[in-house]
């Protein structure tokens, strides 16, 4: 070991790093130019021994650790630097200032003076080098046959940590046809023109509780393949990215084809159970099953079924929480849907703990043998199952999509003749209008709706108003001005912009017309149209980003009011 920093320091060096290696649980990785870099052999540790001559300064001590400091990957394991030499003072005002506000992993400084005495400068303790110090009279430096038997141990354990690695990001063929997935659906939804991506996103498939119950459960798989915009896309598959291809390696591709489909539709489910208590809600994401990926991760932490290497273990323990801890923090404002975060990770943690990783091959074997599959058989009910849960997750979109067709969206809608049931009128409606509708009382009246937000741009409420009979035209046009004044006089409570009501002819017909706005960005266009012997009133809500195709149409509608 060369140090070039004077005979007692580095015999000093040599001694603690021979106690240290001689504890076992610690593997030294390399030792040149007085720099020695330990690690855990079965724990998350990491521990750089720094010689400094014994009359250094500050900043010279700290311009030798400082670099040792930067070099520090995030994500690592628990580091320890320890200089062994220079005066007291020195050393731990060199530790002091090397020690950076913001550390990418947990960190302790220590200083061991000329005299063996070990003191913490900051950070925290570390109990196996407080034994070590503690030792250093009665051991003495490795011998050169030592020194080479221990690094030949640690290039040994390093080399078997990079083919682990290698091992756990080599396969991702299952993670990125999901990716490719995800971002071309974001591509269609968008390609409708103006005004259409929400509504495209309906139609392709967006979670919703009320439709699921009508029959609709192609969204529960559908749902986690659509993203609301290009941030929530990225948002999710740098997030897919991270957690993805080492899952799919560890477990392969078939189960984590099974987890993720699991994940997906468990999250899905638990947020169509909400709209039980949200009506109109509905949602899209792939966040469900990435949550179920990472509960996933920590359900190997905790209960790893052999797969994995107990520092690795270790390791993977000591982090597993912050990602949950920020994620729950984040599904807890505003516009996140919590539900269908619990819901994805409680079924891809379950998995995990349970059922998922039995009969796997643990990586540290696959490491060493050709082939290294992570199944040593054939397993062909777990084949059947993967095929028919990417069928599934497949025929879920190709169902949506057929039964959506997004790309009417980008044309004007077909207006159909549509008679009203039991009250003799009838008017021109868009198709997909004319195809969902449903009946309800209202303060005496009885309303007719068609069409359904958000599912449809606009939706139609209709509702015969008796008129008294023989009235003359003068009267019912004394009967119509009275009708918008009371309109001007009774608008809608939350209605944020109120234009005045105005007589218009309609189909050749009178009739009143006035629009509102609410909060949310909702029109509402009101009508009476004066038939021979009633009037009609006619609502259209229309939200605020219907397809441009799709302007006008309530004036068109309006106008084709008639007796049946």
């Amino acid at each position: 070991m060369e140090t070039g920093t004077g005979d007692e320091t580095a015999d000093r060096h040599g001694r603690l790093l021979a106690a240290l290696v001689g504890r076992g649980d610690l593997v030294l990785l390399g030792s040149d130019a007085g720099v020695s870099e330990l690690v855990g052999r079965a724990a998350p540790l990491r521990l750089v021994l720094v010689t400094a001559a014994d009359g250094a300064s500050a900043d010279q001590i700290r311009a030798r650790i400082e670099p040792l400091v930067k070099a520090t990957r995030p994500g690592g394991p628990p580091t320890h630097f320890v200089v062994v030499g220079g005066d007291a003072a020195a050393g731990r005002a060199a530790l002091a200032r090397a020690a950076p506000l913001i550390q990418p992993v947990r960190m302790g400084f220590h200083h061991v003076d000329a005299a063996g005495a070990l003191a913490r400068v900051k950070g925290q303790a570390l109990p196996a080098l407080e034994e070590a110090c503690a030792r250093l009279a009665e051991v003495g430096s490795l011998d050169p046959e030592a020194l080479d038997r221990a690094l030949a141990e640690g290039r040994a354990l390093a080399q078997q940590e990079r083919a682990i690695v290698d091992r756990l990001t080599g396969t991702r063929r299952v993670t990125v046809a999901i990716m490719i997935a995800c971002a071309a659906l974001l591509a269609v939804s968008y390609a409708f023109g103006p005004g259409t991506h929400e509504l495209a996103l309906w139609r392709m498939g967006a979670n919703s509780g009320e439709a699921v119950r009508r029959g609709e459960v192609y969204r529960l798989l559908a749902s986690a393949f659509l993203h609301a915009d290009v941030v929530h896309l990225l948002v999710n598959m740098v997030a897919l990215w991270s957690l993805g291809p080492m899952l799919e390696a560890l477990l392969g591709p078939r189960r984590f084809l099974l987890l993720y489909g699991a994940s997906a539709l468990g999250g899905s489910i638990a947020s169509a159970s909400a709209s039980a208590f949200a009506e109109g809600r509905w949602g899209v994401g792939a966040s469900g099953a990435i949550w179920g990926l990472m509960t996933a991760g920590i359900g190997i932490a905790l209960r790893p079924h052999g797969l994995l290497p107990p520092a690795m273990i270790a390791q993977m323990r000591s982090r597993a929480w912050w990602p949950l801890g920020l994620n729950l923090v984040y599904s807890l404002q505003p516009g996140i849907d919590l539900l269908a975060h619990l819901g994805g990770g409680v079924v891809g943690f379950a998995l995990v703990v349970t059922v998922l990783p039995r009969g796997l091959t643990p990586v540290e074997q696959r490491a060493r043998e050709r082939p290294s599959d992570a199944e040593p058989r054939p397993r062909p009910l777990l084949t059947a199952a993967a095929a028919l849960t990417g069928a599934a997750m497949a025929l879920s979109v190709v169902a949506a999509l057929a039964a959506g067709r997004p790309w009417e969206l980008a044309a004007p809608p077909a207006l159909e003749r549509t008679a009203v049931a039991d009250v003799g009128v009838a008017l021109d409606l868009p198709e997909t209008l004319a195809r969902t509708t449903s009946v309800e009382e209202l303060d005496g009246l009885r309303l007719h709706s068609y069409g359904r937000l958000p599912e449809t741009p606009m939706m139609f409420q209709l509702a015969v108003l008796p008129r008294p009979d023989g009235m003359t035209p003068d009267q019912i046009d004394e009967h119509l001005e009275q009708g918008r004044k009371a309109l001007d006089a009774e608008p809608p409570e939350a209605a944020v912009t109120k234009s005045r009501a105005t007589r218009l002819t309609l189909g050749g017909r009178p009739a009143l017309s006035v629009r509102h706005k609410h909060e949310n960005g909702l029109e509402l266009v009101t009508y009476v149209v004066a038939l021979e012997d009633r009037d009609v009133l006619l609502k259209a809500y229309v939200a605020a980003d219907r397809p441009a195709s799709w302007a006008g149409i309530e004036d068109r509608v309006a106008a084709t009011l008639a007796p049946q």
